[in-house]
């Protein structure tokens, strides 16, 4: 009984060093571009070791997928909160969508650093494919509710797409206020949303 009670604790005490280590991540993506932070910074911040940091993490992509995966979590239950017992309009998932993007570049930035070819080990990659299969099921489950019966898999990978492209062309926009391109880019979602519903075959 004590041995459990002993391992409970050191697996408790890893987790808490672990989360120790997310924050002050975080922390320094919330000042600076996150492909800019190094393991040193993150480790003093955290007031651990390089080596300590190596422990938990193999390299720096494994930590981004913990953060990403994080914030990928808060979407998905922001969407099943909104959805409640029934599932969203589609307009109203992408906006939400959208708005999430624009309070989170970070988590933005970094799908992108993963889509586009991040050093993930095979167990880290499926991590990260089951979580955007659990997005994908969502922003599925939008297309269903505008009574869209075919290639419903197929439409929400091109919905998905043309959200996440729309802030590739306005995220940071020159000359233009956060303001401006977060109603900018919520206007466009409704109106990508608008085209999905409009065009069902």
């Amino acid at each position: 009984m004590a041995g459990k009670a002993l391992d409970a604790l050191k697996l408790q005490e890893r987790q808490n060093r672990r989360d120790l280590i997310l924050d002050a991540a975080r922390s320094l993506f919330a000042k600076k571009d996150f492909r800019s932070v190094t393991v040193r910074q993150i480790a003093k911040s955290a007031g651990i070791s390089i080596g300590t940091l190596y422990n938990y993490y193999a390299n720096l992509d494994e930590l981004f997928l913990d953060i990403f995966l994080k914030n990928a979590e808060s979407i998905v239950r922001q969407l099943d909160r909104q959805a409640g017992m029934e599932t969203p309009a589609l307009k109203s998932l992408c906006i939400h969508y959208i708005t999430f993007l624009n309070d989170n570049m970070t988590f933005y930035q970094m799908m992108g650093h993963f889509m586009l070819g991040g050093t993930l080990s095979s167990a880290a990659a499926e991590r990260l494919d089951l979580m955007m299969r659990a997005l994908m099921d969502r922003i599925e489950a939008g297309i269903h509710a505008e009574n869209i019966e075919s290639d419903t898999r197929l439409k929400a990978h091109a919905l998905f797409s043309a959200l996440n492209g729309l802030m590739i062309s306005y995220a940071g926009y020159p000359g233009r206020t956060p303001d401006d391109i977060r109603k900018h880019t919520t206007r466009l979602a409704g109106l990508i949303a608008d085209l999905f519903a409009a065009n069902p075959e």
